[in-house]
């Protein structure tokens, strides 16, 4: 069984010697151990911050083919010129080499978990695999209102559920219908079906435009989480992606089922879409906020620190109110709560967690004169302040070099496939 020693990181502040066996924390010690440590692979992280790793909570992996491909256009135009053609001609090598280039990404960024929605997701679940991270994979379902569309995409995933055993432990299977106007509520319904039949996560972006509450208003007659309570899906598996248009009445519904909304403010931001997701109100009605980037399509990063300072911003922004969203609880949307709502452990650093961790270098002149380390990290850290990189108990990137990849030939591979897709 593997064996890692963190020695002397700074953990809350203080050295800390922490060690791991099999991929969970065995043993936290503020003393130098006098424990046995042959056999094990030693870093010696004097200086160095330890925190629980990040989670994404929303993304779409392979869009990092798309990076400044129909930037600054609405959101519609930039889907229906740029982005649904593309896709269009995507097969699942270009989905695995854009996966590839987004875990990269990750890595270097301290995230170990995304919960992905895509086409292709088997190729999404070979690179999650081969690169060491954590994932559930989602295969967007979209039938546009057309019954023959709709039967395929079924028999897509009643074949997904037949292979769930065969997983790998890092992965779990997720239903991702897109969106209430892309699949019908008959699909819907039966989407959220197997999700129950299987303990499955509903995974579907909700409430992420005006227009789109809008529409539901007119042709279903309630707003759109109370849609999905008409078809029996607001429950605790159900992950809400965006939400911006989410009032309160809906809020306290998802909140009263256990629901999780992730939030993604700088896509959100990006395409315009007009409004800021209501946090405070949420976090009151119990509703489990975590964090996500999106796509980098819409991003156009996978930089959970960054997203953690831009959530912070707009929520102070919107309610006018410094002291909305510290800094405490926007690091907690990428690390304890997205860790609780994926079935990925508590999200802390402590023993017999899953070892998923990161270890940070707050030493440069924007970290100083180190005041208060978690505002740092929030406020000023990016994801070069990364150093290394820890999931499963496996070291991803140690000193910023990637272990688990070739870079170099994934970045070649990944600029080969978006110039296939986009010319």
């Amino acid at each position: 069984m593997s064996r890692l020693v963190l020695q002397n990181a700074l953990l809350d502040g203080a050295p800390a010697w922490v060690e791991i066996r099999g991929g969970t924390i065995e043993r936290i010690t503020r003393e130098v151990p006098h424990g046995e440590s042959s056999g094990a692979r030693v870093i010696d992280a004097s200086g160095l911050h330890l925190f629980p790793s990040f989670k994404n909570g929303h993304t779409h992996a392979a869009m990092t083919l798309f990076r400044g491909w129909g930037d600054d256009l609405p959101l519609m135009e930039w889907l229906e010129t740029r982005i649904w053609p593309a896709e269009a001609r995507m097969t699942e090598e270009h989905v695995y080499h854009g996966t590839r280039l987004a875990l990269l990404e990750m890595i270097r960024g301290g995230t170990t978990y995304l919960n992905d929605m895509y086409w292709h997701s088997a190729a999404v679940g070979r690179a999650v695999e081969e690169m060491g991270l954590r994932a559930h994979l989602g295969s967007v379902f979209i039938d546009l209102g057309d019954e023959a569309t709709g039967r395929k995409w079924r028999a897509a995933v009643e074949r997904e559920l037949d292979e769930l055993g065969d997983l790998h432990p890092r992965l779990q299977r997720a239903v991702a219908p897109h969106a209430i106007y892309t699949v019908g509520p008959e699909n819907l319904e039966w989407l959220g079906e197997r999700a129950r039949e299987h303990d499955l996560l509903f995974h579907i972006h909700l409430s992420e435009t005006r227009e789109e509450v809008e529409r539901c208003l007119q042709v279903h007659g309630v707003r759109p989480a109370f849609l999905l309570e008409r078809l029996g899906l607001v429950t605790a598996h159900l992950v809400a992606a965006h939400g911006v248009y989410l009032d309160p009445d809906e809020l306290a519904v998802l909140g009263e089922a256990g629901a999780t909304v992730a939030t993604n403010p700088t896509a959100n931001l990006k395409l315009a879409t007009g409004g800021i997701f209501d946090y405070p109100t949420a976090r009151e009605a119990g509703v489990r906020v975590v964090l996500g980037t999106d796509g980098v399509g819409s991003n156009n990063n996978l930089d959970l620190l960054e997203e953690m300072k831009i959530a912070a911003l707009v929520q102070k922004h919107r309610a006018m109110d410094a002291t909305v969203l510290p800094a405490r609880e926007a690091l907690a949307l990428a690390t304890t709560n997205p860790s609780q709502a994926f079935g990925l452990g508590s999200g802390t650093v402590e023993e017999g967690a899953p070892a998923d961790l990161v270890l940070l270098d707050l030493s440069g002149p924007w970290a100083q004169p180190g005041h208060d380390t978690v505002s740092d990290v929030v406020y000023a850290a990016h994801g070069s302040a990364v150093h290394t990189t820890v999931c499963d108990g496996v070291v991803l990137m140690h000193d910023r070099v990637v272990e688990v990849a070739d870079e170099a030939e994934i970045i070649r591979e990944a600029r080969r496939a978006a110039r296939e897709l986009v010319g």
